[in-house]
């Protein structure tokens, strides 16, 4: 695209917006009243709270999610935000609530237990206690347990353990899931990975006449292995679950949440501020991303505030969004996209804040944004130069591009051209032990990080909203960052237990006409058991795989090429 000319208007004093467009200079009155605010006048952790505790976990399709998303559109009009509305961007055939989960050991020991399971999967119809019983192994094995499987809960320490249903072969696997079935077993449960982290994930494209109807519980790998060395010294184990789970009949609808503060001489065109409101629900969602839902709340009610307080406007409107269907793949952005393809040249940046808890310190720019990007956030920068923890000292950091495949809702803008930028973010707290985890609760959650992201982006597009011209556009060969073998996907949505839930269309999987209920087995001769073993076996620096997989009970070699994305089938 034709390189455009950048120049930058700064505002020097308060004016009056409806005579005169703002003018902003290095020191921005904006700004700094936006860092005057103290950190026990941000609500920012007040709206986090009623988000998480209040409202609780937030799947696609459930009526938690609905309900948060009229709660944020009642937030935003409460700010004195404009044409703050739900829009549509589609719906899910089935939805799903979880009510309670509890677990526990209750002989010869009580323990209560720590586990989960999949969204859009079957609970338990009421208490179900029953023995634990592992998962045979031998001819011997599956004679011992015949009837002994009523309500039992099976024991399985691996994928080729768990019992095979709906399979016309004759292992013992297949077997034992007829013997399971015939006896009204009650569950199966496996171990978590190894880290002891529960992560939840879910297959939403099921059919409300044809329900999941099986149990599969995920416990904490501690517990399992527990409970499965008492099995093998002979002791027995009586387990209880109450796993209350319901499914809705659809379509049921999901939104965008969006309100906006509107601008000036430049009122047609856009800055975009938000995150994604969704969230897994294995725990509360706090961090993925109630986090980036609060400080998009709290940014704008700051905003609208100190502009009000001013009496200032910004040139272009700033849009606040908060978008749902992100979980399942950036649904919620996406459709808005395509909806409205008209909007995407008049939008000059969009600022997603969807990396957890640390904080918002730092943005990505490229030798073309660095004229602008160091005008814009100079501001920022000094009000954060002094600050004693370095995290929150914020910074521009150089990239050749800005980067695609980072997971969240600005890449659906990039893929269209339109800049999208993925906070950077630092602190002491670790993502991996939070994300989709039995973590994700608001006591993860710094405080002091919550502040300075509010500060940071609300400041951020005020500044943006001035620029004397939009953004550069991406260029469209952008595709993702860092080295293409990082970038090795199947193109399908797993269980901890490797059940293929989902197929992405386009992708690897399809190519290798994997179907929903297909078990990947191994990938170049290692066997992969849980979710973490799987993404470090693709982690690996090379182009071509060999992946096994079962289908129909019979077993399928596929050599996944990503380098010319094909996959040849073996005979």
């Amino acid at each position: 695209m034709q390189a455009i000319l950048f120049s930058l208007i700064f505002i020097s004093s308060p004016v009056i917006a409806q005579e005169a467009p703002p003018t902003i200079s290095n020191s921005d009155p904006v700004v700094d009243a936006i860092y005057s605010i103290t950190d026990e006048e941000l609500q920012v952790m007040q709206h986090l709270d009623a988000l998480t505790n209040g409202i609780g976990p937030r799947l696609s399709s459930s009526q938690n999610l609905t309900e948060a998303c009229h709660w944020a559109r009642d937030l935003f009009e409460r700010f004195g935000l404009t044409d703050s509305r739900l829009e549509q961007w589609g719906s899910f055939p089935v939805g799903f609530n979880r009510r309670l989960s509890k677990g526990a050991m209750i002989m010869p020991d009580k323990l209560e237990l720590v586990f989960n399971t999949n969204a859009w999967t079957a609970g338990t119809k009421g208490l179900i206690a029953g023995p634990a019983i592992l998962a045979p192994t031998t001819e011997d094995e599956l004679i011992a347990i015949k009837g002994k499987l009523n309500n039992a809960w099976i024991i399985a320490s691996s994928n080729r353990r768990a019992p095979r249903f709906n399979s016309q072969g004759n292992e013992i696997r297949d077997r034992f899931g007829k013997m399971c079935d015939e006896e009204g077993y009650a569950g199966v449960i496996s171990p978590s990975p190894k880290s002891q982290l529960l992560r939840t994930s879910g297959n939403y494209q099921i059919n409300f006449e044809n329900l999941p109807k099986r149990t599969n519980i995920s416990l904490r790998r501690d517990q399992f292995t527990d409970i499965y060395n008492r099995l093998q010294e002979g002791q027995k184990v009586e387990l209880e679950f109450d796993i209350e789970q319901s499914f809705e009949e659809g379509p049921i609808p999901l939104y965008n949440i969006i309100a906006e503060i509107p601008g000036g001489d430049l009122a047609n065109e856009i800055i975009i501020v938000g995150g994604h409101i969704d969230s897994w629900d294995g725990a509360k969602g706090a961090q993925d991303n109630g986090t980036g839902t609060s400080t998009t709340l709290e940014a704008a009610r700051i905003l609208r505030k100190t502009l009000n307080d001013l009496d200032l406007k910004p040139r272009r409107t700033i849009r606040f969004m908060l978008w749902s269907g992100e979980e399942q793949g950036l649904l919620g952005s996406r459709a808005y996209i395509e909806q409205h393809p008209e909007e995407n040249d008049l939008i000059s940046a969009v600022l997603v804040h969807d990396g957890g808890t640390n904080a918002c310190s730092g943005i990505q720019m490229t030798e073309t944004l660095r004229p602008i990007f160091e005008s814009a956030f100079e501001p920022i920068i000094k009000h954060t130069a002094d600050q004693e923890d370095e995290d929150l000292r914020f910074q521009l950091l150089p990239v050749n591009r800005l980067p695609r495949g980072v997971g969240s809702d600005h890449d659906s803008y990039l893929r269209v051209g339109v800049p999208g930028f993925f906070w950077e973010q630092r602190g002491s707290t670790s993502y991996g032990y939070i994300h989709h985890t039995q973590h994700d609760t608001i006591q993860e959650v710094i405080p002091a990080y919550q502040f300075a992201s509010t500060r940071v982006i609300a400041s951020s597009a005020w500044r943006l909203a001035n620029t004397e011209n939009l953004l550069p556009r991406v260029e469209q060969n952008n595709r993702s960052r860092g080295n293409r073998n990082n970038r090795q996907r199947l193109g399908v949505s797993m269980s901890e237990n490797m059940i293929v839930e989902n197929i992405v269309k386009g992708g690897m999987a399809e190519k290798a006409k994997m179907m929903v209920g297909d078990q990947i087995i191994s990938i170049d001769g290692k066997e992969v058991n849980n979710l973490e073993e799987l993404r470090q076996k693709l982690r690996e620096n090379k182009n071509q795989k060999e992946v096994i997989w079962t289908h129909n009970g019979k077993k399928v070699i596929g050599i996944f090429d990503w380098e010319k994305a094909s996959v040849k089938i073996k005979d």
